[in-house]
């Protein structure tokens, strides 16, 4: 119950999506979730000007983790949740093992505005908790009997939660803006791409093509729930708009700070969306080459989508109030009904 909580009240929006999966993934994919949650919190709950005490806390989940695959989970409702998932037998698997049909894919909205460029392949493949990675997680499942079956935790990438913990715990020490895009493309990989990943290991895919548009599409949902908070981080005097881009278009963190809404402002944010959006284009373009049971897990590009869709159409202002009231998305009841049908809608369809 905790855990459904603190997904319920800290995120909402894949709350929604991950309660229309089959009943055995769902516990899984609120471990996971759950998880995610608790060191994006880290810093929020550290109100000492010491980075120390925040590094005592990433450090404590880098030795949760480890214990978790060491069979010695701490008593900590998130780790003990990992622990279950990571030493169960996997429960897709027992469902029966996915193969590779196709899944169709229906993209949302006029694209007119959006500038994206193509894929870059080389670039994805090289991640690490991409395809590299997780084949050697299926090497030490088969080690252990028949593959996707066993009960071994490695079929869930150690590293993932690593980068997950490190890009956290480096956000934290360095609360600067991103240099650029690139920086900010690398912190959403660290983050959102790496839980992607672990989500796909919960519902037993190893597919290099859902390597792919998870890769993808973890850096769309990533740079996306960044601008999503662009409001709430001023409050806290945080920016994660890219310096450069600021900087060419003549906004200070001030301006950021302050909420004003200036031409400038509204070319930054759009270029930052359009990056978001050609990873969101991408995830989806590959819809067609990814084995069955792939779709599910994708349904966080539903809310990236309409997000994205909804910015546009207030012109790129984060700060509107509209904006933030419907597309928040912070606790229950803060998305509209129209979304939980939409996601209902392409959970039936196996679209995302």
């Amino acid at each position: 119950m905790e855990l459904l909580a603190a997904c319920r009240q800290y995120d909402y929006l894949n709350y929604v999506w991950v309660v229309q999966m089959p009943k055995e993934l769902r516990a899984p994919l609120f471990a996971l979730r759950a998880f995610n949650i608790e060191t994006a919190l880290v810093a929020d709950s550290v109100r000492s000007k010491e980075s120390v005490v925040g590094q005592i806390r990433f450090q404590w989940w880098r030795d949760a983790i480890k214990s978790v695959y060491d069979g010695r989970s701490p008593n900590h409702p998130v780790a003990l949740a990992l622990a279950h998932v990571l030493h169960s037998p996997n429960p897709a698997a027992a469902a029966g093992a996915a193969v590779n049909t196709p899944a169709d894919v229906t993209p949302d909205g006029d694209e007119t505005r959006w500038s994206s460029g193509s894929c870059n392949i080389s670039s994805c493949d090289s991640v690490g908790g991409g395809a590299a990675c997780r084949s050697t997680d299926v090497s030490l499942d088969a080690s252990n009997g028949e593959q996707g079956i066993s009960a071994s935790p490695f079929r869930y990438s150690r590293y993932c939660f690593k980068r997950i913990i490190d890009c956290r715990e480096a956000d934290f020490l360095d609360p600067q803006p991103p240099l650029d895009l690139q920086a900010l493309e690398k912190y959403a990989e660290g983050t959102s791409s790496q839980l992607m990943y672990l989500q796909l290991a919960a519902a037993g895919i190893k597919h290099r093509d859902a390597d792919h548009a998870a890769s993808h599409l973890g850096r769309a949902a990533g740079i996306t729930t960044l601008l999503r908070g662009t409001a709430m981080h001023a409050a806290s005097r945080r920016c994660y708009l890219p310096v450069d881009l600021c900087a060419a278009a003549r906004v200070s963190q001030e301006d950021v700070y302050s909420g004003i809404v200036s031409e400038g402002l509204r070319d930054v944010v759009h270029k930052v969306a359009s990056l978001a959006k050609g990873h969101l284009d991408e995830a989806r373009r590959l819809a067609s080459r990814l084995p069955t049971g792939a779709a599910g897990v994708m349904l966080p590009a539903v809310a990236v989508g309409r997000y994205l869709q909804a910015l546009e159409a207030v012109n790129f202002n984060p700060y509107d109030p509209k904006l933030i009231r419907e597309q928040g998305g912070s606790g229950a009841g803060s998305a509209p009904i129209s979304y939980i049908l939409a996601v209902k809608w392409h959970h039936l369809r196996g679209t995302y």
